[in-house]
């Protein structure tokens, strides 16, 4: 047991003590559980304990890697059958003690983790039958209505506080298991899917329901279960709900919501079609029944076929997975969403994609990007597109990347010089909150500075580059309703003045031919300047950002100075990855806005 070079010594070692711990100390006995033996189940034991005058009985399951993974413990019959359903089990007997994702057994122990387990498996089983943790439903909402569900569905309705029709859409996408979704408009869930890859194939009408609750399980599982928990608990939908039956065909599908903490939790339910079978009082013979009594073929009226003629048919439990944004991000993020805001990007190489990239991991949903030139095999060592989108336009390989991982983002995209661009459709630019420079053409640049001081642009610019081997990288964030422009950080002869290197232009590259000059860096690196220019980003898109800055990031400078790059003398002794925030204003009044 000592030798935890070898697991399988050290495993059957630790299998091997336990088993005399449980019959020891527990009076365990071992049985052969067969339900669990396919889970990597080695061994199991019965424990019996006496808890106040009842007799409780679970079963211990060991895994294979036990002590790294807790055990399992399960409720075996008669006992589960009589207390069923409790918080933290479910409908495979199994009783959830400890939290994987949380809590971690203490593998230096493992004694200690059984004893542990077992105690508070007794625990719960005493508070669940006598009612004490009926709190604790609510935060397993999803697994007690996920063990009856018959299917699963999509779902980018935005939750809200009044009922309403919604739209689901039946489809193909090759690599998924769910086939609908329900969407707030069929335009938006079209738009999605589409962009998603998949294919679609139907449309019907759902109905959404804001649920104050569904009680604690068992959930309902007839027509008049669910009629009888909205009449009671939620008595302010019914009219609404009944509303929309009357006027659809069945089946129908109803989503609902219920407040969980300062979230949503969302499931599904399905009526049937109303078909049932009678015995006629003449001769016992058998018809089936497709309509109401009393009423024409195809008239409905819900309250009747839920209460009365059709009371008996079981719904269809229905587990729903949200995809929307905002659901997106609080599970993928901290919760905080950009509202409606709309970035431009000029220039989509290496810099302005992976920038892009880190703007749409952030939660924005709206781009407008810009650039005139295709991505090229040499590109893709730096670029976030690959091999597989090389020959199209850097806008629209960009574009398809990130609508395949983000459906929802929306995208405006322009092979065109910005330039040629501005001369035909001078409010472009003014259509975004800000917009990000990323070109590496100073002539270029100083043009859009020229443009923005002149009143032409009126939204601030952020002009971003990097330095050859990233020994430094910059960002000007320019509001022209702020002192200080771009060229204020230039001399007349139009060098930038807080350069990191001494001289940047020493270390550019040619290859052979016109115009093949390029700025060697790698993409290591970039990566790490854009990871902290996107709190700078952040500082600007919260409207933090108070002055026109200057955002300095300082690469490996012991590495440059290694290999012989001299580093200009203001940045002598900084620290290696650090940065820098001057306001503009320390560069004095800006002498280049039109007067």
């Amino acid at each position: 047991m000592e030798d935890q070079h070898n697991l399988e010594l050290y495993y059957d070692g630790v299998l091997e003590n336990v088993a005399l711990h449980l019959t020891g100390e527990y009076k365990a006995v071992e049985v052969d559980y067969l339900d669990l033996r396919k889970n990597g189940i080695v061994k199991s034991f019965r424990i019996t304990r006496q808890v106040d005058r009842s007799i409780l009985e679970i079963i211990v399951s060991i895994p294979y890697n036990f002590p790294d993974v807790f055990p399992v413990v399960t409720i075996p019959d008669p006992l589960f059958s009589e207390i069923y359903p409790i918080p933290h089990l479910d409908l495979h007997k199994v009783l959830c003690v400890f939290d994987a994702e949380i809590a971690h057994p203490n593998s230096e122990n493992p004694n200690g983790v059984l004893d542990e387990v077992i105690n508070k498996a007794f625990v719960l089983i005493k508070e669940g039958n006598s009612g004490q943790n009926s709190s604790d439903y609510i935060e397993e909402f999803e697994s007690y209505w996920g063990q009856d569900a018959k299917s699963q569905l999509l779902s980018l309705i935005s939750i809200t506080s009044e009922p309403k029709e919604i739209d689901i859409i039946t489809f193909k996408q090759k690599n998924w298991n769910e086939n609908r979704i329900v969407t707030d408009s069929r335009r938006e869930g079209e738009y999605w899917l589409i962009k998603a890859g998949a294919k679609i194939e139907a449309y019907n009408k759902a109905f959404y329901l804001p649920l104050r609750t569904m009680g604690n399980p068992p959930f309902p599982t007839l027509n008049c279960d669910f009629l009888k928990l909205l009449i009671i608990k939620n008595p302010e939908i019914v009219k609404p709900f009944l509303d929309f039956l009357d006027n659809n065909k069945r089946p129908t599908t109803v989503v609902f919501s219920v407040p969980y903490k300062n979230d949503f939790l969302v499931g599904a339910w399905e009526h049937k079609l109303t078909e049932k079978q009678v015995i006629t009082p003449f001769k016992g013979k058998v018809r089936v029944q497709k309509s109401l009594k009393g009423f024409r073929v195809g008239k409905q009226n819900a309250f009747l076929e839920l209460q009365r003629d059709f009371r008996k048919l079981v719904v269809n439990k229905i587990n729903v997975m949200r995809v929307d944004k905002e659901r997106l991000f609080t599970r993928g993020g901290d919760g905080e969403l950009p509202d409606g805001m709309r970035i431009g990007v000029i220039g989509c190489g290496s810099v302005g994609s992976h920038v892009i990239g880190s703007l749409a991991d952030s939660g924005i949903d709206q781009f407008l990007l810009i650039d005139e030139d295709t991505l090229k095999f040499e590109n893709i060592a730096r670029h976030t597109c690959g091999a597989s989108q090389v020959g199209k336009p850097k806008v629209e390989a960009i574009k398809q990347k990130l609508v395949e991982h983000f459906p929802y983002i929306e995208i405006s995209g322009y092979k065109e010089n910005v330039l040629k661009i501005l001369k035909d459709y001078s409010e472009i630019l003014n259509s975004c909150f800000f917009s990000i420079v990323a070109l590496g053409n100073f002539s270029t640049e100083w043009r859009l500075n020229q443009l923005q001081n002149n009143g032409l642009i009126n939204k601030p610019l952020m002009y971003v580059w990097v330095e050859p081997y990233l020994a430094g990288a910059h960002a000007v964030y320019v509001d022209p309703s702020l002192n200080g422009c771009f060229a204020c950080l230039f001399d007349r002869q139009h060098k930038f003045r807080q350069s990191v290197l001494a001289d940047p232009s020493l270390y550019s590259k040619r290859e052979a031919g016109c115009q093949s000059t390029y700025v060697p860096y790698s993409v290591t690196e970039v990566k790490r300047f854009i990871s902290d220019l996107s709190f700078f980003m952040d500082d600007v898109r919260s409207g933090k950002l108070k002055e026109n800055t200057l955002f300095t990031w300082l690469g490996n400078l012991s590495y440059q100075k290694q290999n012989g790059r001299r580093i200009a003398g203001r940045w002598a002794i900084a620290e290696n990855y650090s940065v820098r925030k001057v306001p503009l204003s320390e560069f004095g009044i800006c002498e280049h806005r039109k007067k």
